[in-house]
């Protein structure tokens, strides 16, 4: 991220967050398959005839491995959270208004930035399209997509650099959602399984109590061709080499971290930061019962389940870093501000 130029015009802050989580939880079988007919509505054979050569040749690409004993029950036992009724743009939507139902007062969006990994199962339909009528947005949406959880971090970099160089650009609502449906797996290796879910949070120049963004660092490294997912898609060395820059460029310590919320994906990484750097691994935050992981819906929804856990005060910090499974990385700087400058 570039350093934003010096400006009269009151800084971007996060000023308000919500989450939309299914009750429902159901068990998922570890693979699917694609040769199999879908006996859902017809929009299941769509999906089925457009995406079933990507899933063969995903499967082409893997490397050949010797053969092995089944892998442990745990992860295609585990229960995942799994809507039944909504589509990916009516969680998305339920998101939004949930946002702005906690609080009336907040200004409507001028831009609406949508992230998602999995598709909208009706596939003339856009989630981001539907948005923009539904919040009756001035400005044309976009979306991001294929980069996991570090969707939600390019999406707030993005709004900063547009807010940077358009001053008449003053609120922007960031939306996650995901959904996963046949012919697309829930399970990403052995160590993650994917859920159901939607996320929002609206940046603002408003003067409004809010997150202000004191750093922000991406790594997007170069990927085998001869795989379509790494298998540790994250190193410890490259993540503390963005949370460093992240740090840097908020002129900050590690100890001066209040609050450091990790990505969700693989406990392995978790375990292997603690060995190093000099982050206060007492701080790391873990106060996350909803089971799976939500993908491009993780971090939003992380943040406001921890700023309504915690209730921040002026100055306080938060990192919070975010991982994709083709080795992408992300880390954020946050600064509660009661009076944003």
């Amino acid at each position: 991220m570039l350093p934003r130029t010096e400006s009269r015009v009151p800084a971007p802050t996060i000023v308000a967050t919500a989450q939309y989580i299914p009750f429902a939880r159901s068990a998922h079988p570890t693979h699917t398959d694609v040769s199999s007919p879908l006996r859902q509505c017809p929009f299941d054979s769509v999906m089925q005839a457009v995406y079933a050569d990507t899933l063969r040749w995903r499967d082409e690409c893997e490397p050949q491995r010797a053969p092995k004993a089944p892998s442990p029950p745990t992860l295609s036992d585990e229960l995942a959270v799994a809507e039944s009724n909504l589509s990916l743009s009516d969680m998305a939507l339920r998101a939004a208004r949930l946002l702005y139902d906690g609080a009336s007062q907040l200004p409507r969006p001028d831009q609406i930035i949508v992230c998602s990994t999995s598709f909208e199962h009706d596939l003339a339909l856009s989630c981001a399209g539907r948005l923009h009528h539904e919040l009756a947005s001035r400005r044309p949406p976009f979306a991001i997509g294929q980069l996991q959880d570090v969707s939600f971090a390019t999406a707030l970099d993005l709004t900063l650099a547009m807010m940077d160089a358009d001053t008449e650009l003053n609120t922007v609502l960031i939306v996650a959602a995901e959904r996963w449906l046949p012919p697309f797996s829930r399970h990403v290796h052995l160590h993650t399984l994917l859920a159901d879910g939607a996320a929002a949070a609206l940046v603002t120049r408003h003067a409004t109590p809010g997150w202000r963004v004191r750093g922000l660092t991406f790594c997007t490294p170069a990927t085998p061709s001869s795989s379509s997912v790494i298998a540790t898609p994250v190193d410890s060395a490259t993540l503390m080499g963005a949370i460093n820059k992240a740090l840097a460029r908020a002129a900050c310590q590690a100890t001066q971290m209040d609050w450091i919320v990790p990505a969700k994906t693989d406990n392995r990484l978790l375990r292997s930061i603690r060995t190093h750097g000099d982050l206060p691994l007492e701080r790391i935050w873990l106060a996350d019962d909803t089971p799976g992981h939500l993908c491009a819906a993780h971090t939003p929804a992380r943040l406001d389940s921890l700023t309504r856990a915690v209730s921040p005060r002026d100055g306080q910090h938060l990192l919070i870093w975010s991982t994709g499974f083709h080795g992408q990385v992300a880390c954020a700087i946050l600064q509660f501000c009661e009076a944003p400058s």
